[in-house]
């Protein structure tokens, strides 16, 4: 019996398409098997689905020669559940998995935009060459071109890489439709380190350089003194950068704690804020905050959650949390305008640049920070997520709150999200660890 085995991985219930996906992994089953090798296919609905699997392949000694996943991927890798409780392994939550690999092992991964962050983080995770699509996937009856298969359950079927409409717009569409979109082809990652620093370290001269009062971020301060508790409060704010937010606050807080994994950007925090004697910050790595129980009144983060690991995140903002303290969050996340959003849509840039001339000084500050090669270099490695990505998860999370709009540009948008009494969120019990 061989010692080695392809395991190939697929959901059935996030989102469109669930009923077609067995029919890919079958379809890419079948050539793996006629090239000789053995291949262990799962449906996998949920994070310890993708656990048991792995571990049926460990327990039974064998070594994994090829990890497969066929599915639905946000920019951080493959969800599972539903849209209604979307699931998805944090970085951290990879980072502690051990996945048996053969010594010529590889992973690929067959949904929209895995090679734009996930890809490479898994290949130097696990030290194996992994292979993503850099465009959104559709299914398609040939693998060299889109070849529409509409509603069909028919094999062989393939999840391919195609420019489309949501990526080229029109044109791209019809091209694709008339049949003349070829596949795009998976781009491969070696098990590489990255080529440079990931963490906000080198910026954080620029970053504080633009962010000296945080209340010139108009829309983001009224929203928050809106929903912020009345009177004094504890807060920590999570992803805390130079420490602007808490600064603005400081008159307001009977304490305030600041966590970053940044210590460069700490360091300026803890100068801006050397004359607050009850603000401190803290170091953190990991989703670990190293508080006590009931800690809290309310709990911030600015421009951070797109970042962190959420699930086992969320489980430790729960527990320093005391009872009917809430969870704030303000971020920017990408989706391009709806047709019906365009007059709000002009609107906000109007305002936008209303405010760009009234805080020149702070403009100018944001765009030197923004177009410098250590901040590009930052966001390739920590992108920002989708707006349905943040909008399901959070709204699966805390029943009947809903995801805000603030702000809208071409391509992104600031959103803000009120938990409520956190305990009147779902108590979900992690399919990880």
């Amino acid at each position: 019996m061989s010692k080695q085995s392809s395991l190939l991985i697929y959901t059935t219930k996030y989102r469109l398409g669930g009923h077609q996906f067995p029919v890919v992994a079958e379809t890419l089953a079948a050539e793996i098997r006629a090239n000789g090798g053995d291949v262990v296919t799962r449906a996998v609905e949920s994070k310890r689905d993708v656990l048991q699997a792995i571990a049926e392949i460990r327990d039974a000694g064998k070594t994994i020669r090829e990890f497969v996943f066929v599915g639905h991927s946000g920019m951080y890798g493959p969800m599972f559940g539903t849209v209604a409780m979307p699931e998805q392994f944090s970085p951290y939550e990879w980072e502690q998995m051990d996945i048996p690999f053969a010594e010529d092992g590889s992973a690929r991964f067959y949904c929209c935009r895995s090679a734009r962050w996930f890809a490479p983080f898994f290949a130097r995770t696990f030290n194996v060459p992994a292979y993503g699509f850099f465009w959104y996937t559709t299914f398609s009856k040939s693998k060299e071109k889109y070849v529409s298969v509409g509603d069909s359950t028919d094999s062989p079927m393939y999840t391919i890489g195609c420019k489309g409409r949501k990526s080229h717009g029109l044109a791209a569409a019809a091209k694709k439709r008339l049949g003349f979109m070829p596949a795009e082809e998976m781009k491969r990652f070696e098990p590489r380190p990255p080529d440079g620093d990931t963490s906000y370290d080198h910026v954080a001269e620029l970053y504080d350089a633009a962010f000296v009062d945080i209340r010139v971020r108009q829309d983001e301060w009224k929203w928050l003194n809106e929903h912020l508790p009345s009177g004094k409060f504890d807060q920590l704010d999570i992803g805390c950068g130079n420490g602007a937010l808490l600064h603005a606050l400081s008159d307001r807080t009977n304490s305030g704690v600041g966590v970053d994994e940044s210590g460069g950007i700490l360091e300026r925090a803890r100068i801006k804020n050397a004359e607050n004697k009850h603000l401190s910050f803290t170091k953190i790595d990991g989703p670990v905050l190293p508080f006590p129980d009931d800690s809290f009144d309310v709990v911030t983060s600015l421009m951070s959650f797109r970042y962190l690991d959420w699930d086992p995140l969320l489980a430790e903002i729960k527990r320093v949390m005391r009872p009917g303290g809430k969870f704030l969050i303000i971020d920017m996340v990408t989706v391009p305008p709806k047709f019906g959003e365009y007059p709000r849509l002009l609107t906000d840039k109007l305002k936008t640049m209303k405010n760009q001339r009234a805080n020149a000084t702070f403009n100018a500050a944001l765009n030197r920070l923004v177009s410098h090669p250590d901040w590009k270099k930052m966001v390739e490695y920590n992108p920002i997520r989708s707006e349905h990505e943040m909008k399901w998860y959070l709204e699966s999370r805390f029943p009947g709150q809903k995801m805000e709009i603030l702000n809208m540009a071409y391509h992104s948008r600031i959103v803000a999200f009120d938990s409520g009494p956190v305990e009147n969120g779902v108590e979900v019990k992690l399919t990880y660890p």
